[in-house]
C-alpha cells in the first residue's frame, strides 16, 4: 500500500514541476487554454491513484453489456 502512495506522491512532484516550469509560458493565455492544463494535469494525477494495469478495458464492458443481449437473441 505504501508503494501506491510513494508513486502518487512522485506523479504529483512531476505534475507541480510541469506546471512550475511550464505557467510563464501560458499566463498570458486566455482562461480556458490554462483550466485546460490544469484539468488534464489533475486527470492525470488521479489515474496515478488507480492501478491501471489490473483494471479491465473496454472489451470487458462491451462483453458485459452484450453477452446477455445475445442470449436473448440467440446465435
Amino acid at each position: 500500500m505504501s508503494m501506491m502512495w510513494g508513486h502518487f506522491f512522485s506523479v504529483a512532484v512531476v505534475v507541480a514541476v510541469i506546471v512550475i516550469l511550464q505557467w510563464p509560458g501560458i499566463k498570458n493565455n486566455p482562461t480556458r487554454d490554462k483550466g485546460a492544463f490544469m484539468i488534464l494535469l489533475l486527470i492525470g494525477l488521479i489515474l496515478s491513484l488507480f492501478n491501471l494495469e489490473y483494471i479491465k478495458g473496454p472489451p470487458h464492458l462491451e462483453r458485459a453489456i452484450f453477452h446477455p443481449i445475445s442470449r436473448l437473441i440467440g446465435k
